[in-house]
């Protein structure tokens, strides 16, 4: 596919590029400082466009005259509690969602794939309708954007939401290509709810479900080229994913009992 990628120059884009170059995806960097993208980067990309992740018409408009297929949004940082500036991540995720919506229907052929970036908390808690959020209330702007995109259904976009609890890179630097110990096969993952999750503690009285969780979040970290490798594997699959319309959470293999 050709893939729109946002925030190529952060932790997540930087890593998610040679990703998505070893699974043979053509490359559009869109990017507000292109003087940031490092010079081996820069000779990967099929092009680069500068601009605004907040401006939905440049994101649209560089999907179309691009003729890209897929778009993935790792741009910007979620506020960890709602006491203070949630930043521009909820704008630059409800941007990204307009432009790929839009570019799809003036196309007129197929929806845009995209994955877009979330939190752990936006999967489903034991309890049924309740969030993990419910539960942890932290980065809140994941349940604004979770409410925002599944409005969409996915003949209208092809969506993904990546709800990986803490991410780590286990190389300092971005490698090309990816290291053969990072890999999507390292990874169990489930639709809308954490992967291999234990009923431990949900018996107590009260205040069993808030035990079962606390006790069991801290084993979700996933290493982050594991994850972009998983990524960039689904995109191979095109419209035909079993991930389409779905929050997906992750946890490595050997924390799996």
């Amino acid at each position: 596919m050709k893939v729109l990628l946002l925030g190529v120059t952060g932790r997540v884009g930087s890593r998610m590029l040679p990703a998505l170059l070893a699974h043979k995806h053509q490359v559009v960097a869109y990017v507000r400082t292109p003087g940031k993208i490092s010079p081996e980067a820069t000779s990967k990309l099929d092009s680069i466009v500068v601009g605004s992740a907040s401006d939905s018409a440049a994101i649209k408009a560089a999907i179309l005259s691009h003729d890209c297929d897929a778009v993935v949004n790792a741009a910007g940082l979620a506020a960890m509690t709602g006491l203070t500036s949630q930043g521009e991540f909820p704008a630059i995720f409800a941007a990204v969602v307009q432009a790929a919506r839009e570019a799809g229907q003036e196309r007129g052929s197929a929806p845009i794939r995209c994955w877009l970036m979330s939190g752990f908390s936006t999967l489903d808690s034991p309890k049924k309708r309740y969030l993990l959020l419910d539960y942890i209330p932290l980065f809140p702007s994941h349940k604004r954007n979770y409410m925002l995109i599944k409005s969409h259904p996915p003949d209208m976009l092809a969506w993904s939401l990546f709800c990986a609890s803490d991410i780590s890179p286990k190389y300092d630097t971005p490698q090309f290509p990816p290291p053969a110990d990072t890999s999507a096969s390292n990874l169990v993952a489930k639709a809308d709810a954490p992967p291999a999750w234990a009923e431990k503690y949900r018996s107590v009285p009260l205040i069993g479900n808030y035990l079962n969780i606390m006790a069991q979040a801290q084993d979700y970290y996933s290493v982050l080229e594991n994850c972009v490798d998983f990524m960039a594997a689904d995109l191979k699959k095109e419209l035909e994913s079993e991930w389409i319309g779905k929050r997906v959470g992750f946890k490595e293999k050997s924390k799996v009992n």
